[in-house]
């Protein structure tokens, strides 16, 4: 979809006050776990089990899982429809907690997530292999979305490596769906802790230090596709950092693919404004004031609201043995209940979709294969 040089500026809706709510949160939620965290109860623990019995007796695998029709769950599926709400309009943060995972095989532990799943969504494809269920794993490799070490940008433009395939910590960022949801199947030996940070705090702060540079992330940003292009599309697309469309906020920031446009002679380089605004977004981001931190434990499942919530992770050490690898299962979902999204979305995703990454000759895969 190409943008005439003008007509984005009839889309930019700047708010004249700060964003008030439950999304606004800054660090001291963490203080307050029952804003975030639901723990599992025995009668929960039984109704998930007896539903994943029905699965396996039907002999289905995760793909013909379509919806929360296929994994019914007729008590826990009410709670978690407030849920569900709570993270889409609420603070945008969940932990579900006491999944007993020690009682299942990684197959079992696999399909019970996916079901859950469905209760919150439907997933996407997550990358330009289709997997629906994604593997965040250390696979040995250098990521091109590593968070600097030195103070200078790190930008990789000829390799397909992701920060979720290696032990690097990497930048605050918020994927390409409504919600980004993740299993614990086995903790790092040291590190890994997940941090998010409201990007709806973020907008107000910097409303309140630098109206000037809020103006400035209201308006488009060339984004790299990271080779990963629908049908018909260019290689990147235009984006703001901060949407305010029919009275809802929604914030879209991956910085490491701002930046690796310079890749393209074709497009202008960020301006010393441009700069100037993403790291303030950035510093703030890094301020610990911001940040809500949690160590994932084994059967530890976390929904998070792309839309409102960024996120990231620390380094951390593996242990050597494969199978105690830090290995957590990811899902990109898409709900009609969120936000509605501005027409940015639709040429950033492509081929009428609301969330996902898809292109040609690419089928979905949901397996424990990676």
């Amino acid at each position: 979809m190409d943008v005439p040089s003008t007509a984005w500026q009839a889309e930019i809706t700047i708010p004249s006050k700060p964003i008030e709510g439950e999304s606004a949160w800054k660090g001291s939620i963490q203080k307050n776990p029952d804003q975030w965290r639901y723990i599992f109860t025995e009668a929960d623990i039984g109704e998930l089990e007896q539903t994943l019995q029905s699965v396996r007796q039907n002999d289905m695998d995760m793909l013909q899982i379509r919806s929360k029709l296929d994994f019914p769950l007729a008590r826990l599926g009410k709670t978690f429809e407030k849920l569900r709400h709570d993270v889409l309009y609420g603070n945008g943060v969940l932990l579900l907690r006491g999944l007993p995972i020690d009682r299942y095989s990684k197959q079992d532990a696999a399909t019970i997530y996916y079901g859950i799943g469905m209760h919150f969504g439907y997933p996407v494809s997550q990358n330009a292999r289709g997997q629906l269920l994604g593997h965040v794993i250390d696979l040995g490799e250098e990521s091109e979305s590593a968070a600097p070490s030195d103070g200078k940008p790190k930008t990789f433009f000829h390799t397909q490596n992701r920060g979720y395939n290696t032990r690097e910590r990497f930048r605050f960022h918020c994927d390409k769906s409504d919600l980004v949801g993740l299993l614990c199947i086995h903790p790092a030996k040291q590190g890994g802790q997940s941090l998010m940070v409201s990007s709806v705090a973020i907008h107000n702060e910097i409303m309140a230090r630098r109206p000037d540079l809020l103006a400035v992330l209201y308006e488009p940003f060339w984004t790299s596709r990271q080779r990963e292009v629908p049908s018909g599309a260019r290689p990147y697309f235009q984006m703001p950092v901060f949407h305010f469309h029919k009275g809802e906020f929604i914030c879209y920031y991956t910085r490491t693919w701002i930046e690796s446009c310079k890749q393209f002679p074709e497009l202008p380089p960020l301006t010393p404004l441009q700069r100037e605004a993403l790291d303030l977004f950035d510093t703030l981001a890094e301020d610990t004031s911001f940040q809500l931190a949690m160590d994932l434990e084994r059967g530890d499942i976390q929904f998070l609201n792309n839309h409102t919530v960024l996120h990231t992770r620390t380094a951390y050490e593996d242990f050597p043995d494969f199978e105690l690898k830090r290995h957590l299962l990811r899902l990109m979902m898409v709900t009609p209940d969120a936000q509605a999204l501005p027409f940015w979305f639709y040429d950033c995703y492509g081929a009428g979709k609301r969330g996902g990454i898809y292109v040609p000759g690419m089928s979905e895969v949901a397996s424990m294969e990676f």
